[in-house]
């Protein structure tokens, strides 16, 4: 049995709002066929399994977040510059879902990485690595570039994964706080560069 590429663009796209919404344990995979307007039976054809559907879901993700890191390759931008592209992407990133997908599937399964890990296991952490040529030129405060990456990447993320909680403390509702968020990363940028530019 020959599926369209229509069709299997359906399969895809149930499939991602699946298991991004029900994470892998809450997905069932009559939920994706129903949705995709196909019988279970030709789901299975297709894509065997629901681990390889998921798979593929996770893959396409991935994907997606990795080109974030090549920020950190060597190039014409400054370091401010390179903070505040990455601010900017990470949180479009976060903020469109897959983020939040690709972070709880890694705690409930972290060996989910480990093929992808094993491969780039010699080569460092490319903001750590940046970061470390950054404080050799003096141009910023002596912190463990490790911290840094951390906090960056945590004030990227937190305002998506409590969104719910900072929506009711701010006494906003959604639109007003995606408005919020549409110049968050301007803001999360300056704030991170001045908190470890030399003054």
């Amino acid at each position: 049995m020959q599926l369209s590429s229509e069709t299997e663009k359906k399969i895809l796209e149930a499939a991602r709002v699946e298991f991004e919404t029900k994470g892998y344990n809450g997905t069932r995979m009559q939920k994706i066929a129903d949705k995709a307007g196909i019988s279970k039976a030709s789901l299975h054809y297709y894509f065997r399994s629901k681990d390889n559907l998921f798979e593929k879901i996770f893959n396409d993700a991935l994907d997606e977040y990795i080109p974030l890191i090549s920020t950190w390759a060597d190039n014409d931008l400054s370091w401010e510059a390179k903070v505040e592209q990455f601010t900017k992407d990470m949180i479009s990133f976060i903020r469109h879902g897959r983020m939040l997908f690709l972070i709880r599937e890694v705690n409930r399964n972290p060996q989910i990485l480990e093929e992808r890990i094993k491969r780039k296991a010699k080569s460092q952490n490319k903001f750590v690595t940046y970061f470390d040529t950054v404080q050799k030129s003096k141009n910023i405060r002596k912190v463990d570039p490790n911290y840094l990456y951390i906090i960056l990447n945590s004030i990227c993320s937190f305002p998506a994964i409590n969104k719910e909680m900072f929506q009711r403390a701010l006494r906003l509702n959604a639109k007003q706080y995606d408005e919020l968020m549409d110049g968050y990363a301007k803001t999360a940028a300056d704030f991170f560069i001045h908190a470890i530019k030399k003054q």
